[in-house]
């Protein structure tokens, strides 16, 4: 098949592997996705012998370290994991439950190699005009994705407080996905020097925004004003200072760290509260958060260097807080991961902010998605594979790719 064709092919792979929500509209009983991981890594099994070699040998050594990290925490906590007794009550049934580590090694196994699959043939298309036809297929799928939700939304409307669960998945999947749209759309449209671009543009942040508040996700709200204000900006001084690999990685950690200590000392300011209360329409205990920030500290000593294993901090957060997740990124990377694991995330992201150069226009709307998930990390647990993913377009260049998006 053609080289066009065969990247659409690639692409809808990639999609269903990484994003596709596994519903009724996309079943998957784990055998379609594991063949797909395989499938994967044979494309690509050519790019395997130079992937630690040339201008990518360093991001591709610390994604495999962070996925072996990943895979050897859950084998390592898998006889132990179940001693955190985490029974709680259904709300539909008002019955007792019973939480169990929700991931397998051979799941993780199997993810982690498609995955990193998925990366390599990123790397291998990201100097030629055949990324914009992988872009331009994501873009499209997550558009299809979108359009039936908002149709599931209209048959049933959200409410507040409601449990109710979409085919693409609760309000927080609603919000990333809009946010994965923006991108891509920003990503395969960087210069938006069409008046076109940027009413289109500004139609998907303002859906984004529209569903957010339906949905009353304060989360993601503020995750549209930041995608938003950052898309604004046009300044080439503030985008270069963004771009910095630097001043990124002092913002994840002053974002994550600093309000995880500081939060119950930042409610205080009238302001603060202002925001809170008043703009994202949340109560000043921002929905138990604080409470949440002290009791998980207690978990921080149980497998503090590698980790309890993807997937196994919900039982983890739920058995010491009474929340499934610790509403903070690296945090919840930590119970994930351990130290060592936090340590090769934080790298990773440094390694592939220091490929974005000065006046790096093409770039740009990947720095927009990393500082909109850096600031909800604050609140939120958007480190996930899926932003990892998103990393890998930092090694877009090439004369073929800029060409084609002019």
């Amino acid at each position: 098949m053609s080289n066009k064709i065969s990247v659409i092919f690639i692409s809808f792979l990639i999609f269903w592997l990484v994003f596709a929500p596994k519903s009724a509209i996309m079943p998957d009983s784990g055998w379609i996705s594991n063949s797909i991981s395989l499938f994967l890594l044979w494309y690509v099994r050519h790019d395997l012998k130079h992937m630690f070699t040339g201008r990518n040998k360093t991001f591709n050594l610390l994604l495999l370290t962070y996925f072996t990290i990943s895979v050897y925490s859950v084998y390592y906590n898998a006889d132990t994991i179940n001693k955190f007794d985490s029974t709680y009550l259904s709300i539909d049934e008002d019955l007792p439950q019973q939480l169990t580590g929700v991931t397998s090694i051979k799941y993780l196994l199997f993810y982690s190699i498609g995955f990193f699959a998925s990366s390599l043939y990123i790397q291998r298309i990201s100097n030629t005009k055949h990324i914009r036809t992988l872009l331009k297929t994501l873009f499209f799928l997550f558009l299809i994705v979108l359009i039936y939700t908002y149709i599931e939304m209209i048959i049933t409307p959200p409410e507040k407080h409601s449990t109710i669960i979409y085919s693409v998945g609760n309000k927080f999947s609603i919000g990333y996905n809009h946010l994965y749209l923006c991108t891509l759309y920003y990503l395969i449209h960087p210069f938006l020097n069409r008046k076109k671009q940027k009413l289109c543009l500004l139609l998907f942040i303002s859906l984004m925004l529209i569903t957010s508040i339906t949905t009353w996700c304060s989360t993601m709200t503020l995750a549209t004003i930041i995608l938003m204000f950052l898309s604004l900006i046009t300044s080439d001084k503030v985008r270069n200072y963004l771009a910095s690999a630097n001043v990124v990685i002092i913002s994840l950690l002053v974002f994550n760290i600093g309000f995880f200590l500081l939060a119950s000392w930042l409610v205080e300011y009238d302001f603060i509260q202002y925001v809170i209360t008043e703009l994202l329409n949340e109560n000043i205990t921002l929905t138990g958060r604080l409470q949440i920030y002290l009791d998980i500290q207690k978990a921080f000593t149980e497998s503090p260097w590698i980790g309890l294993g993807y997937g196994n901090s919900m039982v983890v957060s739920y058995f010491f807080t009474g929340a499934f997740d610790a509403q903070n990124g690296l945090v919840e990377l930590f119970i994930q991961t351990g130290v060592i694991g936090v340590a090769t995330f934080l790298f990773l992201v440094y390694t592939a902010s220091k490929t974005i150069e000065k006046n790096d226009i093409p770039k740009y709307p990947l720095v927009v998605f990393i500082y909109t998930i850096i600031i909800i990390s604050t609140v939120e647990i958007p480190f996930k594979p899926t932003f990892i993913f998103f990393l890998s377009f930092c090694f877009i260049q090439g004369k073929g790719y800029q060409k084609s998006i002019k």
